[in-house]
């Protein structure tokens, strides 16, 4: 089994994905300062950066880590529960079944991808 590690074209594509991401933020950013357009004040909020910055770390890492699923979540919460009536009481409830969900997969997930003794051929 081969590992690439320093596949370039693989490392490229994080890259582009997360200059495309600040590109698109900073474009936003100067529409808002120039008020060509009606942006909405929650898109620049403290959560919206929360979520930007998820996807940043997601396209830096090919979304392999589970940093930026965290970060994004925390940052939608946030965003429904300071905008939406109520909205608290249902997104903390969900968010931590969900993080039980994802805790009992991925240990299921780590077990079946280790390699048996038997697997091993010399």
């Amino acid at each position: 089994m081969e590992t690439n590690l320093n596949n370039p074209k693989q490392s490229h594509n994080g890259r582009t994905v997360a200059g495309l991401i600040i590109l698109v933020i900073g474009g936003m950013l100067l529409i808002d300062q120039l008020d060509l357009f009606f942006i909405p004040h929650w898109l620049f909020s403290w959560p919206m950066w929360l979520i930007g910055y998820g996807l940043y770390m997601g396209a830096k890492y090919n979304f392999r880590k589970p940093v930026w699923a965290v970060l994004m979540f925390i940052g939608v919460a946030f965003l429904f529960s300071e905008n939406i009536d109520n909205a608290n009481h249902i997104i903390w409830p969900i968010g931590i079944i969900g993080a039980g969900v994802w805790m009992v997969t991925k240990e299921k997930r780590r077990v079946e991808n280790t390699p048996s003794q038997t697997d091993y051929k010399a």
